[in-house]
C-alpha cells in the first residue's frame, strides 16, 4: 500500500462512518480525527487539510447537519397528535316559563352535526441536569377546547399557544414549574377539563423519592464454568407513593385602579392537593388524592372557552372541597380501573344567591343543598398502548349548579353546563399503535328541572338545558 492512496482511505473511512451513523461528523470530531492521523505519521498535514475540505463538501451536498442544537439542550423531543372527529349534539332547553303563556308546548332547543379537527405539535426539552420544559401549539384559542368546526369557505385557521413552561428539579424529589403548563393534578373531567393548561406556578415535593431507603441488589452471572455473584447497593422505592401539589394560577389580570373591589382585584386560583397511591401484593394499586381550591373574589373577563363564563364576582363564593380516587387491578388479564370523583363548594349557598341571582324569585324552587355538591363514579376496562389494544369506559355523574366552576369543568358532557346529571359511555380501538378510534355518547340532564331565573337561563344560562345528548366519533393519530 503507498501513501498516496491513505488520504483517499481516511476519507472513506470516514464518510463511509457517517453514512452508517445517519449523522454527519461535528466538525471538531473530524478535526480530532484527523488530528490524531497527523500525529501518527499517517497523514501529513495538507492531506488533513484536503479531507477536511472534502468532508465539509459531502456534507453540504447532503441533509446531514442541518438540524443544530443549541448547546444548552441536552434532550428535546418533539411529538403531536391529530383528531379528526364527528360531533352530533341534541339539546332541548328549560321551559322559562312554567305556567304561564305558552306553557305546554315542546321545549326550545337544537340539533346540530359537525365535522370537527384538533391539532397539536409539542416540544419538550431538558436543559442540563436540573431544567426542563415544554412548548405546545394548538388549533383553538378556547382553553377547553383546540377544536375547529370544518367549514366557512375553506378558510385557514389559527394555531395559539397552548403551553409555555419551564420546571427545575435538581433534588430529585422537588420540582417548581412556572408558566402555562399541563393541569399537575389528578383529577377527573368532572372539575378540570382535560384540554385547559392553567397559567401560573406549580410546587411539587414527592416524599416517596425523599425518604426513599437503599437496599441490596445481587446479581449473579456465568462464564460456562463458574457460577459467581456480585452485591451493590441500590434505591428501592417503597410500596406507596405521597406527594405535595400545590397551584397558585393567574385567572384574570383585572385593573387594579377600578372602584369596585371585584374589578380591581386580580383573579387567582390557589389549589393544594396530597396526592397519596399504594401497590398492594396483589397487582392492586389505590389512589387517593383530597384537595382544596380557593379563589380570590373577582371579576371574571376574556375567558374564550367553549362555555365561558364572564361575570361580575365570577371567582366569588368558590372554595371547592375535591377528593378523587381509584383502585386499579385486572380483571382475566385486562387492566381495569374504578374510580371516582367529588367536589363540595363549602360557599355553594352564598353563591348561588348572591352570583348566580337564585334568590327564590322567579325561580322553580329556589337554593338547595343539591347545588353545592358533585360527583362522579365510573370504571375503566382495557388500556390503548398498542396495535389491537382496546378500552371501556363507562361513569355517572351529577353537577349541581353551584358546585363547580363553570369555566374549568368539562366542556362536552351536557355542553358544560351544571345542574347536570348523567352517563358518559365510551370504547376505543388500536387500529396501530399510533392510530385509535373511538367513540363516546354522553346524555346529560337537569339535576333539578325546569330551574330557571338569574344566571341560571338568564344572562350566561348555566342551566338553560333540560336535556343534552352528544356523540363523538374520533380518529386520533399520534406522531
Amino acid at each position: 500500500m503507498t501513501k498516496t492512496t491513505l488520504p483517499s482511505l481516511a476519507a472513506a473511512g470516514l464518510f463511509a462512518f457517517t453514512a452508517m451513523s445517519g449523522q454527519a461528523f461535528a466538525q471538531g470530531d473530524s478535526g480530532a480525527l484527523l488530528d490524531a492521523l497527523v500525529r501518527k505519521n499517517i497523514l501529513s498535514s495538507q492531506e488533513a487539510e484536503d479531507i477536511r475540505a472534502d468532508l465539509v463538501r459531502e456534507n453540504a451536498a447532503t441533509n446531514a447537519g442541518k438540524i443544530q442544537l443549541a448547546s444548552s439542550i441536552t434532550e428535546l423531543k418533539l411529538s403531536g397528535d391529530l383528531r379528526l372527529r364527528y360531533q352530533y349534539d341534541n339539546r332541548k332547553d328549560v321551559d322559562v316559563n312554567p305556567g304561564g303563556p305558552g306553557a305546554g308546548f315542546p321545549q326550545h332547543g337544537a340539533q346540530r352535526s359537525r365535522e370537527r379537527f384538533r391539532l397539536r405539535l409539542n416540544a419538550d426539552f431538558k436543559l442540563g441536569s436540573d431544567f426542563f420544559g415544554g412548548v405546545q401549539l394548538q388549533t383553538g384559542n378556547a382553553a377547553d377546547s383546540a377544536n375547529q368546526t370544518f367549514g366557512n369557505g375553506f378558510n385557514n385557521y389559527n394555531i395559539y399557544i397552548s403551553r409555555a413552561y419551564l420546571g427545575w428539579n435538581a433534588t430529585g424529589w422537588l420540582t417548581v414549574i412556572g408558566g402555562k403548563q399541563p393541569n399537575p393534578f389528578y383529577t377527573t373531567d368532572l372539575v378540570w377539563d382535560s384540554d385547559i393548561n392553567p397559567d401560573g406556578f406549580v410546587e411539587r415535593i414527592d416524599f416517596h423519592k425523599l425518604f426513599s431507603s437503599f437496599g441490596t441488589e445481587t446479581v449473579s452471572y456465568s462464564d460456562g464454568k463458574t457460577v459467581a455473584s456480585a452485591s451493590s447497593s441500590v434505591r428501592v422505592a417503597p410500596p406507596w407513593e405521597l406527594s405535595l401539589v400545590a397551584g397558585q394560577f393567574i385567572y384574570t389580570d383585572n385593573n387594579e385602579d377600578a372602584f369596585d373591589n371585584d374589578s380591581s382585584t386580580d383573579a387567582w386560583l390557589f389549589t393544594t392537593q396530597v396526592l397519596g397511591s399504594y401497590r398492594f401484593g396483589n397487582g392492586v394499586k389505590a389512589t387517593f388524592a383530597p384537595g382544596v381550591m380557593l379563589y380570590t373574589a373577582a371579576d371574571v373577563s376574556g375567558v374564550t372557552n367553549e362555555t365561558p363564563y364572564n361575570a361580575p364576582g365570577g371567582t366569588r363564593n368558590l372554595a371547592i372541597v375535591t377528593a378523587p380516587g381509584d383502585v386499579q387491578f385486572k380483571v382475566a388479564g385486562l387492566k381495569t380501573k374504578v374510580l371516582w370523583d367529588f367536589a363540595y363548594n363549602t360557599k355553594g349557598n352564598a353563591r348561588a344567591e348572591e352570583i348566580y341571582g337564585l334568590t327564590g324569585i322567579g325561580t322553580t324552587a329556589g337554593h338547595s343543598s343539591r347545588d353545592n355538591m358533585a360527583w362522579l363514579a365510573g370504571v375503566q376496562i382495557g388500556e390503548n398502548k398498542a396495535k389491537g389494544d382496546w378500552s371501556l369506559i363507562a361513569n355517572y355523574r351529577q353537577t349541581g349548579l353551584a358546585a363547580v366552576d363553570p369555566n374549568l369543568n368539562d366542556s362536552d358532557f351536557a355542553l358544560g353546563k351544571v345542574n347536570t346529571h348523567g352517563f358518559k359511555i365510551g370504547a376505543a380501538y388500536n387500529v396501530t399503535d399510533f392510530c385509535v378510534l373511538a367513540a363516546t355518547y354522553f346524555d346529560g340532564r337537569s339535576l333539578r328541572k325546569n330551574l330557571y331565573g338569574g344566571d341560571s337561563t338568564g344572562g350566561a344560562k348555566l342551566a338553560s338545558a333540560n336535556s343534552v345528548q352528544i356523540f363523538q366519533l374520533d380518529l386520533n393519530v399520534k406522531f
